[in-house]
């Protein structure tokens, strides 16, 4: 009596959380909607869009006041790395050079370590990055 009183109670919970599951033709979980989700997930995009961007890292190589010493950097960076993309900035006094667009402290690490024969003061730094910078 017993179980059949716990299954009468338990079921309908049961069947009420999978309403929101979607399964493909295999039955296997395409997605599952928690309620809230996808309010989190709205309130997220408009987030990034207010930004104009993604927090994503960059690889420091320079910040220095004369422009004329970070444009010869700029100039000797792109003969030795072209297919890094570099973004020069000036805040003033200084102008600071940097370098790739990556999604992870990781992906800089690796720049850093590709270009530290070169640049052996580049060190990786936190910075929005648009999203038409961003490679898939």
């Amino acid at each position: 009596m017993k179980k059949i009183l716990f299954i009468f109670i338990a079921l309908p919970f049961i069947l009420v959380a999978q309403t929101d599951t979607t399964f493909n033709e295999n039955n296997e979980i395409t997605s599952v909607n928690v309620q809230g989700i996808d309010a989190l997930v709205h309130k997220y995009e408009n987030i990034l869009k207010a930004k104009n961007g993604v927090v994503g890292w960059r690889v420091q190589l320079f910040s220095m006041a004369k422009r004329k010493l970070i444009i010869q950097e700029k100039n000797n960076f792109i003969k030795n790395y072209p297919e890094i993309p570099i973004y020069l900035t000036h805040k003033p006094p200084y102008y600071k050079l940097r370098v790739g667009n990556c999604r992870t402290k990781l992906e800089a690490i690796k720049i850093k370590n590709q270009i530290s024969k070169n640049f052996p003061g580049a060190y990786p730094i936190p910075e929005i990055i648009n999203f038409s910078q961003l490679r898939n």
